[in-house]
């Protein structure tokens, strides 16, 4: 829907049409990502507006206008008992995070508009929690929000940055940011609270060997405090591409969803995918994550991802096009694609 919820991309027929299927499936929960500029607009504080419109054709609401969409969305789903997890859809790359950050947030140790901001500047953790306040309390009485997932794929590296940086603590400072958006949501709302984390960090080394890591037993270190922070513990997670690491990223996956279990945690996989617009390679790949993940603790799945409208005109997304890239929608009229089935199974 094109990060805006709008009728003029997302007809209610075409809502109804896909929420129908989706009910007769048992497909009992949809994930909404909802990203930083479409929450606030540029200036700090600001929730009524509408942005102009873009070289690519693309303009739209943003604030309180851009809720009342995501609230007529929501209402929709609960008619056909579908819940919904609100997803802060955070990203943090240099490269991938200014096109949905307000331009007001700049990390002080790059100078760029970067979503990392917020654990490297105190002032612009409270901006985030400012924005996450309003929205959290502007939708807090909306039926059929399942839960919260307050932060998507939150990633840091390393720990400590070079002088001088040196006094930040970028783990301590993600802790404590979610600690603090935890009781936010509780305290406004009251229904669960999970982070979509990513599992784990593969690369080529300059040996021309791939490698893999755990993130989150590596890095975030099962940390007592994110258990306590968090009602359920949601993973994305996809196979990856190199045969290679199969074996590894299997034990990895694992030794994650069992740790947490052990924990008193339940998992669910906020994202499993695979892209591509050959409809039996997506399918296979569908069926090799499904076989694997039913031998887990997992609560349940969502898949990344279902786009039933049409393509605006300008707004060039081959991936997101029906029946392309990681679309589980096979054509115009919300036939799906095979791996569709494959992930009900």
């Amino acid at each position: 829907m094109y990060h805006e919820y709008s009728a003029d991309y997302t007809t209610d027929a075409v809502l109804r049409r896909d929420f129908f299927r989706f009910q007769q499936d048992r497909i009992g929960i949809i994930s909404l990502s909802l990203y930083w500029y479409r929450l606030e607009g540029n200036n700090r504080g600001d929730y009524s507006g509408e942005y102009p419109t873009w070289p690519q054709g693309i303009g739209g609401p943003y604030g309180n206008r851009f809720l009342d969409n995501v609230i007529h969305v929501i209402s929709v789903a609960n008619e056909y008992n579908i819940g919904v997890l609100v997803t802060f859809h955070t990203l943090w790359g240099v490269d991938d995070s200014p096109w949905c950050t307000p331009d007001y947030v700049v990390d002080p140790v790059t100078g760029l508009n970067d979503g990392l901001a917020i654990v490297r500047s105190e002032d612009m953790k409270q901006a985030f929690l400012d924005m996450a306040n309003h929205t959290v309390a502007y939708l807090s009485q909306t039926p059929g929000i399942w839960a919260w997932a307050i932060l998507n794929e939150p990633w840091y590296w390393p720990h400590n940055l070079d002088a001088p940086y040196n006094n930040i603590d970028q783990k301590e400072s993600f802790i404590d940011l979610i600690q603090r958006l935890s009781a936010l949501v509780k305290k406004l709302d009251g229904r669960p609270v999970t982070i979509r984390f990513g599992q784990d960090h593969e690369w080529l080394g300059s040996d021309g060997v791939w490698r893999i890591k755990n993130l989150f037993t590596d890095d975030w270190g099962m940390d007592d405090r994110l258990f306590s922070a968090l009602d359920f513990v949601s993973i994305n997670e996809y196979i990856p591409d190199q045969p290679e690491l199969l074996q590894q990223w299997k034990n990895i996956v694992t030794e994650s969803i069992v740790g947490c279990s052990q924990r008193g945690k339940q998992v669910w996989i906020t994202e499993l995918g695979y892209e591509s617009d050959d409809d039996a390679a997506m399918a296979g790949n569908f069926a090799a994550m499904m076989t694997f993940y039913k031998t887990l603790p997992v609560a349940g799945w969502f898949a990344w991802f279902w786009r039933g409208d049409t393509v605006p005109t300008g707004y060039n997304e081959n991936p997101g096009q029906i029946g392309k890239g990681m679309n589980l929608c096979g054509s115009a009229d919300g036939t799906p694609r095979p791996a569709y089935y494959e992930m009900l199974r």
